[in-house]
């Protein structure tokens, strides 16, 4: 007897084994296709964002030909093409002559430099000869001074030449790979404890990337890596024994494995055959009380029905009921089955319940982060604020907030993030609510966006995105905007009886928490019927059915035509001015849209 029950461990131990591996291995193959979905979709949006930054880029430039084709004076004009530069948010301006020689620059280092003297801005030398030449390079050093820049360039209008635009390093869009992979199978383990490992070609590999954040950076064998001399599909890390799958990526060279600590992938099977252990010496305690016709028909039959009536209840099918009533002890585990049964059908009908409840109650948050259209501050009649938005059906998120602090100052918060819709809409969530408590007791944006940053400082959210920011504080008394821009595209002012022009102030950097970032407030005074009109990037998302974009002279063009005599009119001038250019399309972009007026 005491043979057949080892045969029998035996045997089950090694079905049980084979199962376990094999349903580790569909573990892996299920949280593999979440990886190489997550590594495919992050690729495709980065190509996505490169694209359009890149798309940008070369609007800017032609932007900036055209510029110099209507006026070529501003070449020699040192202190112009510093403030060109910086009203196109670039951080140098370089044009060439007809030979590749640098001839006027933002940077006065740079004139006299030839463009074929270095292989990375020789390929820029075809639009010496080809007016249609366009290039925007990957970012990489430059040939002059080895810095990291990122250069876009296109033929000169007016002569044979070359006209570029740079942004350095700080200001280049670029996730690295490693960063990638390391975030993403960080948030991807396997099973409970296990985790995808990629390694870099060696006699001793490093490791890529790991799920385990302590491991990136490290040789296999600084991580005590040794394999398994009788098991292939088993090795040892830091002396623990693991499963091992060797696995691929879809586009990706690299070796990479995953692996799963051996205890989770047999607690299983040792279980089993505690279960099965305990239940040998249990019929075998009793083979010496009760004779073996009376456990088939008290216990045995019994135990055998409700099994299957569990095994039915754990694969899904919650109408099964299990009525053994061969004795006290089944009714009871029947009726105790039954009641648990039962109660599980009503959680999770009320969790069904709750999970739509809450989907209702995001939708209906979400359409909180942009105020109703209309004026706002009635407490305030010197100043006649009013807001519009439209929101895009794919991509953005911005916010509209306005709100009084504790010592009675009106302010507003505008803001976008750089992202699609489903991940900036919730990076904006987030920095709401994080924002909201900074509010009342600030005393000025400054102060709000320092006190906000102190907060942010643990949110990993923000470390990989990038939102503008203007926050605004008014003081009626004195007619006065004390604010501060971070990054969000510069506003327009009007004096009475003026033109709206760009209000003359910093654009600063963008909120991140990724480096350290510092604000600078600014303070602007208006007087009676001075008026202010600030928009999101959206504005400039619209386009025609040739494909042209709606431009800041367009803009420009739809505020100076405006009589409007509230903000509110304003604002609906300019939207009407918006529509008659774009009809029935679409922006590719949020757009929230602010203007006041002061009032005697």
């Amino acid at each position: 007897m005491t043979l057949g029950l080892l045969s029998l461990l035996l045997i089950v131990c090694l079905v049980m084994a084979f199962a376990a591996k094999h349903q580790a291995r569909v573990i892996i193959g299920e949280r593999l296709l979440d990886l190489s979905r997550e590594v495919t979709e992050w690729r495709d949006n980065y190509k996505q964002l490169r694209e359009n930054m890149d798309s940008g880029s070369l609007a800017k430039t032609r932007m900036l030909a055209r510029i110099i084709q209507y006026d070529p004076a501003i070449l020699k004009n040192e202190t112009r093409l510093k403030e060109l530069a910086a009203a196109l948010n670039v951080d140098s301006i370089c044009v060439s002559d007809g030979e590749g020689v640098l001839i006027a620059s933002s940077e006065p280092g740079f004139l006299g430099f030839r463009m074929d003297s270095t292989e990375q801005s020789e390929v820029f030398m075809p639009a010496v000869r080809d007016k249609a030449f366009e290039l925007v390079q990957d970012p990489q050093e430059r040939g002059i001074d080895h810095l990291i820049v990122q250069y876009a360039g296109v033929a000169r209008l007016d002569e044979p030449g070359i006209v570029q635009i740079a942004y350095e390093s700080d200001n280049v869009f670029n996730y690295s790979d490693i960063e990638l992979m390391r975030g993403i199978m960080q948030s991807l383990p396997i099973g409970k404890s296990g985790r995808f490992l990629i390694l870099e070609d060696g006699d001793d590999p490093v490791v890529f990337a790991s799920g385990d954040p302590s491991e990136n950076g490290l040789r296999l064998s600084e991580l005590g890596f040794r394999r398994d001399p009788v098991l292939p599909d088993s090795v040892f890390i830091r002396g623990k024994p693991y499963f091992c799958e060797r696995v691929q990526i879809p586009d990706e060279p690299r070796r990479v494995l995953a692996v799963m600590p051996k205890p989770e992938v047999f607690a299983a099977r040792n279980r089993a055959m505690v279960f099965i252990l305990g239940i040998y010496l249990v019929f075998f305690a009793l083979f010496f009380f009760m004779l073996e016709h009376l456990i088939r028909r008290t216990v045995t039959d019994g135990f055998y029905e409700v099994n299957r009536a569990l095994d039915k209840i754990i694969a899904g099918d919650l109408t099964q009921t299990v009525n053994v009533r061969n004795n006290p002890e089944f009714l009871a585990l029947s009726d105790g089955i039954n009641t648990m049964v039962s109660g599980l059908k009503k959680n999770l009908t009320d969790s069904r319940r709750r999970v739509k409840r809450e989907n209702e109650l995001a939708k209906s948050i979400q359409k909180t982060l942009i105020p109703a259209p209309g004026r706002l501050f009635p407490e305030f009649p010197r100043i006649d604020f009013a807001s519009a938005s439209v929101l895009a059906a794919h991509k953005g998120s911005d916010i509209l907030e306005t709100f009084v602090t504790d010592a009675g100052r009106p302010g507003f918060v505008m803001a976008e993030a750089i992202g699609d819709s489903v991940s900036a809409c919730l990076s904006m969530m987030k920095f709401r609510a994080i924002f909201q408590p900074c509010v009342a007791s600030a005393s000025d944006p400054l102060d709000m966006l320092n006190r906000g940053m102190v907060l942010f400082k643990d949110e990993k959210v923000f470390r990989k995105q990038f939102l503008s920011i203007f926050v605004g504080f008014f003081d009626p008394e004195d007619r006065r905007l004390d604010f501060v821009n971070a990054g969000f595209y510069p506003p327009f002012v009007r004096r009475s009886g003026g033109e709206f022009e760009h209000l003359r102030a910093s654009t600063g950097t963008v909120f991140t928490t990724s480096r350290p970032v510092e604000f600078r407030q600014e303070s602007i005074t208006f007087g009676p019927g001075d008026e202010f009109f600030a928009c999101s990037n959206g504005v400039f998302s619209h386009r025609d059915r040739e494909g042209q974009l709606f431009t800041k002279k367009m803009l420009l063009n739809a505020l100076g035509a405006s009589k409007a005599d509230s903000a509110q009119a304003l604002l609906a001038d300019v939207a009407a001015a918006v529509r008659g250019f774009s009809g029935e399309l679409p922006p590719d972009d949020d757009v929230i849209m602010a203007a006041f007026r002061m009032n005697v």
